[in-house]
């Protein structure tokens, strides 16, 4: 699943477990970090915020970066479960 940053920048989701999501991103973020992303499915784009946990350098000079949710309704989740299957 594609997603847009809040700088503009794309990362692909890779896997959602929980409250917790893990992506690639263009760039590292520092571990509580405050993060924002739109997803686009639908003909709908949805926002998304949570917080950092951590980042490792990854194949391309990309970064997976794991986080957690802040305030995610059920809807939401129901929506990033179905997009990652």
């Amino acid at each position: 699943m594609k997603l847009r940053l809040d700088s503009g920048e794309e990362g692909e989701a890779l896997r959602f477990e929980g409250h917790l999501l893990t992506f690639v991103s263009p760039r590292a973020f520092a571990p509580g970090s405050p993060i924002r992303f739109e997803v686009s499915a639908e003909g709908a784009a949805r926002s998304f915020e949570g917080r950092t946990i951590g980042s490792k350098r990854v194949e391309g000079g990309r970064f997976e970066v794991r986080m957690r949710f802040v305030n995610l309704r059920r809807v939401d989740r129901e929506h990033l479960v179905g997009q990652l299957r």
